[in-house]
Formats: structure tokens, C-alpha cells, sequence
């Protein structure tokens, strides 16, 4: 089993992001205007977040959104088949001139029902036969724990591991192509946020007012 390499998708090569170095874990890095970041609690709060899933239905497989007041960011919770929410990727920001800095990475728990995603079948048939193995020789009447502690040391050998610390769930960081899945939905719920009329924007306008370019003088 080899060992995977770090990597950083970055949208932005040209630009020198500030706090690189002191968030070694970063996968995602991109810039954010300020006007479309600063409605995005408001955005999130009111149609996106989290909490909101079972108000609107949320579909198995559905992503949502969550405000982080302090240091400021977002989370993102991916829907599991029951309907509950499972911690998925964060994202930490911070302000500079040219915008708004944003530093991400997937983070997924070892009980995490996506804790699996990132293992191939093959590999996971070679654990599972390991595993029954070694249960075997030990006169184990569960393969179950000698499994998850091979996965654990697969997930170790390949650099996936940002916790790692016996006793307790261990939490692994993302591949390339969930990274980019996370890049992609951000771009969405930026496009989203910019887009959309807020509660607060509604309550300005006066009864009847019409607004848009269409509308506007020349």
C-alpha cells in the first residue's frame, strides 16, 4: 500500500495566501468577494442550513450548510440514506484586502457512514479477507473491530489520518476528487448567495416596488 500525497487544489495560484503555513491541513483555498461573503449568514441561515432539511425534505444524498460565527467559516454536512447529518468538509476565512481568504478541507469521521467512501473494492475485499484471518487465529467470534483497526492503518499508510489518537474516532481529510466535489459546491452556494434575495432585502423594498435592470433608468 503506498503512500498518498499532500495536495492543495488552489484557484488562485498567483495569489500569496496569508495563513498557509499555519494551516498545514488545508486542501481548498480560494478568494471570495467580500460583498458575496458578507450576506452569506444571512443566505445560509435562511435558506441553506442545515437545520432547515426537514422543513424542506431534503432527499438521501443531499448536502447542507452550516454558519460558524467564531472563528468565522462554514460546514458542510452531507444527508446519509437514514436522513441524518454527517460532517462532511469545513472551511475557516480570513479577511484581506483583495477579499476574503477561505482555507478548506473534507473532514470525516471514522463513525461517519462516508468513512468508507475512499477505500476501493479491491482494498477492501484484501482487509476484509485480512481481517476474517486474523479474527480466525486469534479465536475472535468478531471480525468487526480487527476491520475497522485495518482500515484505520490503511488510511495511516496512505496520510489520510488529521486525528489519530488511540480510543478515539479517528477523522480523515478527503481525496482529490471529494476536495474538488467540496470546490464545487462552494462555487454553487456562492453563485446561490449572490443570487438570491434576502429576508432583510425583501423587507426594504416597498409594497408594489418593482426592481431590475430591466426597470432601471438609462
Amino acid at each position: 500500500m503506498s503512500t498518498s500525497k499532500s495536495f492543495l487544489v488552489n484557484e488562485h495560484p498567483k495569489h500569496r495566501f496569508s495563513r498557509l503555513r499555519e494551516i498545514p491541513e488545508t486542501q481548498l483555498t480560494m478568494l471570495v468577494p467580500t460583498s458575496t461573503w458578507g450576506r452569506m449568514p444571512e443566505y445560509i441561515q435562511s435558506f441553506e442550513s442545515v437545520s432547515l432539511a426537514g422543513r424542506f425534505g431534503a432527499d438521501p444524498g443531499d448536502f447542507e450548510w452550516e454558519w460558524v460565527d467564531e472563528p468565522q467559516g462554514l460546514r458542510w454536512w452531507r444527508r446519509a440514506v437514514d436522513g441524518s447529518e454527517q460532517l462532511f468538509a469545513m472551511a475557516a476565512v480570513v479577511p484581506v484586502s483583495s477579499g476574503v481568504e477561505l482555507y478548506g478541507m473534507v473532514s470525516v469521521s471514522e463513525d461517519s457512514v462516508f468513512w468508507a467512501d475512499v477505500v476501493s473494492s479491491a482494498i477492501l475485499t484484501e482487509l476484509n479477507d485480512r481481517a476474517r484471518q486474523l479474527a480466525r487465529d486469534r479465536h475472535l467470534a468478531d471480525d468487526t473491530p480487527t476491520l475497522a483497526q485495518l482500515r484505520r492503518d490503511h488510511y495511516r499508510l496512505r496520510g489520510l489520518l488529521t486525528l489519530d489518537v488511540a480510543g478515539e474516532p479517528a477523522i480523515r481529510c478527503g481525496t482529490i476528487r471529494e476536495v474538488e466535489r467540496f470546490q464545487n459546491a462552494l462555487r454553487g452556494l456562492f453563485e446561490r448567495c449572490t443570487k438570491a434575495v434576502l429576508p432583510s432585502e425583501a423587507r426594504r423594498r416597498l409594497p408594489g416596488q418593482v426592481t431590475g435592470a430591466l426597470f432601471s433608468a438609462s
